[in-house]
């Protein structure tokens, strides 16, 4: 019973934690696309606008990476096998931050 509870839980506690860290820059460019909806695309100020949305990007990766290793736990009832098998998705992602980093 105790080892079906703990990827729930794990669930639980990630999506609460994904939560409180990205709700904070999610508000902040709604704020700025409200503020700024008047501009057209392609200006100076669009661009700096959207810039704000490798945070999300990065956010959503990160929360992403955890979930398939709750997942993966849940499927197998192994947690340091879904860790192990986390390594190869945790290179694929820094390569997509860092494209993400760059063109931010």
């Amino acid at each position: 019973m105790t080892s079906e509870l703990g990827p729930l839980f794990a669930a639980l506690v990630l999506l609460a934690l994904s939560t409180f860290v990205g709700i904070a820059p999610v508000v902040k460019i709604i704020k700025v696309r409200e503020a700024k909806h008047e501009l057209k695309q392609g200006s100076a100020g669009f661009i700096r606008s959207i810039s704000g949305w490798a945070i999300i990007a990065f956010w959503i990766m990160a929360t992403w990476f955890f979930a398939t290793i709750i997942g993966d736990w849940g499927a197998t009832g192994d947690l340091d096998g879904a860790i192990e098998r986390s390594w190869l998705r945790l290179r694929i992602l820094l390569k997509i931050a860092a494209a993400l980093g760059d063109s931010d």
